[in-house]
């Protein structure tokens, strides 16, 4: 029996004239399946930090090397060098997008 089959049966007896409450397998079955989606979500917890974390630093990275080398940066802008700069700062947009997007669901269904 899954959530859903659970959430019919329950509102099956709601609109019964007598409900009735669950029996306590079912009750048993819905706390192990709540215990378990906490304990998934408490494992996952670090991971969700870790790549929020290799976003910041990767973005810190790159900013900091455009900030040493802007001298050099500012020569480079003007010849063919321009397209591995502009694709190296789109993979890191990109991977912060991503990490922002695997945390964003996580936030939202609390």
């Amino acid at each position: 029996m899954n959530d859903i089959q659970f959430d019919a049966i329950l509102k099956k007896m709601a609109a019964a004239d007598a409900p009735q409450l669950p029996s306590t397998g079912q009750i048993w079955f819905r706390a192990e399946i709540q215990r378990k989606a906490l304990l998934r979500e408490r494992i996952e917890r670090p991971l969700v930090v870790m790549r929020a974390i290799a976003a910041v630093v990767c973005v810190v990275v790159v900013a900091a090397r455009a900030l040493w080398n802007l001298a050099e940066l500012r020569q480079t802008l003007s010849s063919w060098y321009l397209f591995p700069i502009a694709v190296s700062v789109l993979s890191v947009l990109t991977s912060a997008t991503l990490a922002w997007s695997a945390i964003e669901p996580r936030q939202q269904r609390k």
